[in-house]
């Protein structure tokens, strides 16, 4: 039996290091052959993030993700109208 290299595509967490498909360091992760395919698995998840600039983030709900969503959302807008007297309270 032949043996060749085979390179593949592994998504991550670019929070926590965590690999897609595997809930531990033993459990074998989804290996895709292009980064498209792998991309595309990440959109099906609807645990997983990836962003518009290439990120990838596992959506476990605990303060270092829920910073690293925060910090991707825009500054809250102001809400003013024209000729409005501001509460100072």
């Amino acid at each position: 039996m032949p043996i060749k290299p085979v390179t593949c595509h592994v998504a991550t967490c670019d929070v926590c290091g965590t690999t897609y498909g595997s809930d531990s360091a033993d459990q074998c992760a989804v290996h895709s052959t292009t980064r498209e395919s792998a991309i595309a698995l990440l959109y099906t998840d609807p645990e997983w993030l990836v962003t518009a600039d290439g990120r990838v983030i596992c959506l476990l709900a605990d303060p270092d993700h829920q910073a690293a969503l925060v910090a991707m959302m825009p500054p809250a807008p102001t809400a003013a109208c024209d000729g409005q007297t501001a509460l100072d309270i």
